[in-house]
C-alpha cells in the first residue's frame, strides 16, 4: 500500500486550519478576507470533500466535491482546491481540461464540469445565482474569490506561464500553510495522528484476512 500525499492532503490541509487557525489566516493571501472573531469561536471551520448544492435548478455531477470549504465568515464557505502533484501542472492542461467551460448532461437535468471551472465560473452564459454548499442543514454561499494551493514549484513555474485563471483566483503553496502550522516537526506529528492506519490488517497480515 502506497500513500501519497494528494491522497490525505485535504485531510491534512483541513486540520492545519482547524488546529491553528490564527497562524493560517496570518498567511498574506488570507489576512484581509476573514472574520476573526467569527472562526475563532466557531467549533469547525475546515471541512473535506463538500459537495455542491444546486445551481441554476440543475445539480451537479456526483463527483463535484471542493477539496476543502473553509468557513470565514458567517453563512460563507471559501473554496481550496489542492493541486500536490508533480506532474501534468502545466498551462495546457489547466486551461484545456481544468477550466473548460461547464455544460449541461443527463439530459440537461445535471451541469458536468471539472470543479476548477465550476469555482470559475465557467458557465456557457453569465450567471448572477450564486454557488452554494450545505453543510450539517446550513446553506453557505461560496463568494467568488477561491483558492488553488500547489506546490512552491508548480506556483513557480505559473508564474512563468500563468493558466487562464480569472481574477478572482487566488495561488496559496502549500508549505506557505506548513510552515505557518509549524514547520517539519508539528506536520509530521499532525500527520502521524490523522494517518492512523492499520498497516498490519491492511497489508492482510491478521487472521481475520478474508480471502
Amino acid at each position: 500500500m502506497s500513500i501519497s500525499l494528494s491522497d490525505v492532503a485535504g485531510v491534512l490541509f483541513a486540520e492545519m486550519v482547524n488546529r491553528r487557525r490564527d497562524e493560517f489566516f496570518s498567511l498574506p493571501a488570507l489576512d484581509q478576507l476573514a472574520d476573526l472573531d467569527f472562526v475563532r469561536a466557531a467549533t469547525k471551520i475546515a471541512l473535506c470533500e463538500v459537495p455542491l448544492g444546486r445551481f441554476l435548478g440543475k445539480a451537479f455531477d456526483g463527483a463535484s466535491r471542493i477539496d476543502v470549504a473553509v468557513r470565514m465568515r458567517p453563512g460563507e464557505a471559501t473554496a481550496f482546491e489542492l493541486k500536490l502533484g508533480t506532474t501534468r501542472l502545466g498551462k495546457r492542461r489547466v486551461d484545456q481540461e481544468w477550466l473548460a467551460c461547464c455544460s449541461s448532461s443527463h439530459g440537461g437535468r445535471r451541469w458536468a464540469g471539472n470543479m476548477m471551472a465550476i469555482l470559475d465560473r465557467r458557465f456557457p452564459k453569465p450567471v448572477a445565482e450564486e454557488l452554494a454548499v450545505e453543510v450539517e442543514g446550513e446553506r453557505l454561499v461560496l463568494p467568488l474569490t477561491w483558492f488553488v494551493v500547489a506546490k512552491r514549484a508548480t506556483l513557480a513555474a505559473w508564474k512563468k506561464l500563468r493558466p487562464n485563471f480569472s481574477s478572482n483566483v487566488r495561488l496559496l503553496a502549500f508549505e506557505d500553510v506548513v510552515d505557518a502550522f509549524g514547520g517539519r516537526e508539528p506536520f509530521n506529528a499532525l500527520a502521524a495522528d490523522v494517518l492512523r492506519v492499520d498497516f498490519y490488517r491492511e497489508w492482510g497480515l491478521g487472521d481475520d484476512t478474508v480471502l
